[in-house]
């Protein structure tokens, strides 16, 4: 965790939120801050499931964020995570075609 960086400082290492459409359980939310994040590289470009390497503008700390979700007969399950990446690890995401 980056206390120093007002954009990070409220993300644990791993996050994750869900929201279940057509269901009584409550919805949870990534961070509010996780919408700065910037973009640096989208690994399924108009694909419904997303996989996007992110950066902080801030402290220039590097997520993997991706999304996923499942459609049932009266519903669908959202899923978002954001996990913060070493500096070697965004460097090799970066690598990948």
């Amino acid at each position: 965790m980056n206390n120093k960086c007002s954009i990070c400082c409220e993300f644990k290492d791993k996050e994750s939120a869900s929201q279940i459409f057509g269901s009584n359980y409550p919805d949870t939310f990534l961070p509010e801050n996780a919408q700065k994040l910037i973009i640096i590289k989208d690994f399924k470009p108009g694909a419904n499931r997303l996989k996007q390497l992110k950066q902080c503008p801030e402290c220039m700390t590097y997520y993997l964020y991706e999304t996923d979700y499942e459609y049932f007969a009266f519903g669908s399950e959202d899923e978002q995570f954001l996990t913060r990446l070493s500096e070697k690890s965004a460097q090799e995401l970066m690598n990948v075609q």
